[in-house]
């Protein structure tokens, strides 16, 4: 089940790379872990996703992973975030001096198109929402579509 479930949410997050030819990678998945936050990145024609850390403003590589499973051990919120209707960090976005975090929540969780992603402003440990969207495909033409494709 937890092989179908893994399949299932790859394909997913495959199939919204068909929208950017040109960027070689997309962030899909995110955890904040004490002051850090790991980003999970897609490789386009790659099976197994990077991994960096974002920590005191500098992003870097985290692990290199060679199987699919590892990540999955070490992120299982990954797992949820597929078929959870909760609100999921997928990613974060420093621009010029302003930091964003944004978020997915899928209304309905057999439906990825169905998805709420927002954008918020993380500033002196206070969010405040600056954009709502209806989809990820909505995310793409905004001006933070570098939080999810990353050339």
């Amino acid at each position: 089940m937890k092989t179908k479930l893994l399949l299932a949410f790859m394909v997913s997050l495959f199939s919204l790379t068909a929208f950017s030819q040109e960027a070689s990678e997309m962030a899909v998945y995110a955890e904040k872990k004490d002051n850090n936050y790991y980003l999970i990145r897609l490789v386009k024609d790659k099976p197994v996703p990077k991994v960096y850390v974002y920590s005191d403003g500098v992003t870097k590589p985290y692990k290199n992973y060679t199987e699919l499973k590892d990540v999955v051990m070490d992120f299982p919120g990954m797992m949820e975030a597929n078929t959870s209707t909760k609100e999921e960090l997928i990613s974060v976005l420093k621009k010029g001096d302003h930091f964003y975090e944004i978020t997915s929540q899928r209304k309905d969780p057999n439906n990825i198109e169905k998805t709420t992603v927002t954008v918020y402003e993380v500033f002196k440990g206070q969010k405040r929402i600056v954009e709502e969207y209806g989809s990820l495909f909505d995310l793409i033409t905004s001006p933070y579509k570098d939080a999810i494709f990353i050339n």
